[in-house]
């Protein structure tokens, strides 16, 4: 037989705050690294491209 399940509501809410911090976090260090990389990839296509070649 099944009991019912009761949660505390303030309890819902602090978790789900929590997962949006986590996820906030996370979203800002994915962010940096794709900005890591973009940076990375225009160096080295300044590097390697026809049109940058040094005079």
């Amino acid at each position: 037989m099944m009991q019912d399940f009761m949660v505390d509501p303030s309890r819902i809410i602090a978790v789900m705050r929590r997962r949006i911090e986590e996820l906030t976090y996370e979203n800002a260090v994915l962010s940096a690294a794709v900005d890591q990389q973009r940076d990375e990839m225009n160096e080295l296509k300044g590097v390697g491209g026809a049109g940058d070649r040094p005079e």
